[in-house]
C-alpha cells in the first residue's frame, strides 16, 4: 500500500528553486545485510502513473536529478514533477527511509551512525550507485594554492597544518570549515579523507548546516582567503557555483567531468539510489532502478550536468 507522504519542510522551497534534472543507476538484491549492486542495464522502457509513483526523498544535490526523473517517466513538467517528491536533505531522507515514511531516497552514502539507527529498527539499506561524481575540496579564488596531497588535507583536518604558508601559501591561517553531523558532505569526510575520531572538533562558528554556507563562506567571509572548504562536485560546479572559490587539486590531479568520468581524480563518490532490502522485486521501485541504471538514464543524466555512472 502506497504510504503517506510526509509534510515538506522548508528545503521543499531551495528543491523548487533547483534548475532540471538527470538520473542513471543499477538494479537491485533483497538480502538481510546492507547490499550495493551496480550491475549495468541495457535499455528499459517506463512510464507510471501518479497513483504508481512510489514517494521519493534524498539530497538536496540531487533533487534535480530525481525531479527530472519524476517528469520524464510521469511525461510532466519539471514544476509539477518537483510538487511530487520530497527533499529533506540527507539525515532526514535517511530517517524517513527508516522510518518507512518513503520508499526510496536519493543521496550519497549514509553515516556509520545512520546504518547503526536503522539497524536497530530492524532495518537494513540496499545501494544502487547512479552517477560518479567527486568528493572536492575548494579555496577562496585569491589563495595561490592549486592542489594538496592527501595527507596534506589529513594533516589540515588533524589540526597539524595551521597555516597556508606550510603549503606554499601565503602567511595566513587556515581556516578549515566543516559540515554538521549526518550530512552526505561531513560523512564524505570521513569516508574519503579522515575517521571521524582523527578529524579535529570544529569551533561551532567553522560547522556549517547549509551545504551552500559552506561555500558561501569560503567565498566571502572577511578571512575568506584562509578558508577551506569540501563538498560534492556537481554541487559546486552546477547547483551552487561561484567564480570567488576554486576547486583544489588532490594529488595533482584537478576534479573535471573529465577526472571524474575517467577515475584519475583520487575522490570518486557515486551517489546511491537507497532502499530497503525487504523491498519487493516486483515493486515499481525496482523498475525505476532498472530505468535509472539503463542507457536511457545515463543520457538524462548527461544531459543535466551529472556525470554518468556506466560501469
Amino acid at each position: 500500500m502506497k504510504k503517506s507522504r510526509p509534510a515538506k519542510n522548508g528545503k521543499r522551497f531551495l528543491c523548487l528553486a533547483l534548475s532540471l534534472l538527470t538520473a542513471v543507476a543499477v538494479t537491485a538484491c533483497g538480502t538481510n545485510e546492507d547490499k550495493t549492486d551496480s550491475t549495468p542495464q541495457e535499455a528499459v522502457s517506463l512510464t507510471l502513473t501518479r497513483e504508481e509513483l512510489p514517494v521519493i526523498d534524498g539530497a538536496l544535490a540531487l533533487a534535480p536529478y530525481y525531479e527530472a526523473m519524476t517528469a520524464r517517466l510521469l511525461n510532466v513538467d519539471i514544476e509539477e514533477a518537483r510538487t511530487l517528491v520530497l527533499c529533506s536533505n540527507t539525515p532526514s531522507a535517511y530517517q524517513n527511509l527508516t522510518d518507512g515514511k518513503v520508499d526510496m531516497i536519493f543521496c550519497a552514502m549514509p553515516s556509520e551512525e545512520q546504518v547503526s539507527t536503522a539497524r536497530e529498527a530492524g532495518v537494513t539499506f540496499e545501494y544502487h550507485p547512479i552517477l560518479n561524481g567527486g568528493f572536492v575540496f575548494f579555496v577562496n579564488k585569491d589563495n595561490p594554492v592549486k592542489s594538496l596531497t592527501k595527507k596534506q588535507l589529513q594533516d589540515i583536518y588533524r589540526g597539524k597544518i595551521k597555516n597556508w604558508k606550510e603549503l606554499g601559501g601565503d602567511d595566513v591561517e587556515i581556516i578549515p570549515y566543516q559540515r554538521n553531523e549526518g550530512s552526505g558532505s561531513q560523512t564524505g569526510l570521513y569516508r574519503f579523507l579522515l575517521p571521524k575520531e582523527k578529524v579535529m572538533p570544529a569551533p561551532t562558528e567553522l560547522a556549517i548546516g547549509d551545504m551552500g554556507e559552506i561555500v558561501d563562506a569560503v567565498a566571502n567571509y572577511d578571512n575568506a582567503q584562509g578558508a577551506i572548504g569540501y563538498s560534492y562536485y556537481y554541487y559546486v560546479s552546477s547547483m551552487h557555483y561561484t567564480d570567488q572559490i576554486k576547486l583544489l587539486g588532490v594529488d595533482g590531479i584537478i576534479p573535471s567531468d573529465e577526472t571524474i568520468s575517467d577515475r584519475s581524480y583520487p575522490m570518486i563518490n557515486q551517489s546511491q539510489i537507497v532502499i530497503r532490502t525487504d523491498t519487493p522485486q516486483d515493486s515499481v521501485v525496482r523498475k525505476i532502478i532498472a530505468w535509472c541504471q539503463s542507457e536511457e538514464g545515463a543520457k538524462l543524466a548527461e544531459e543535466n550536468g551529472y556525470v554518468a555512472n556506466r560501469t
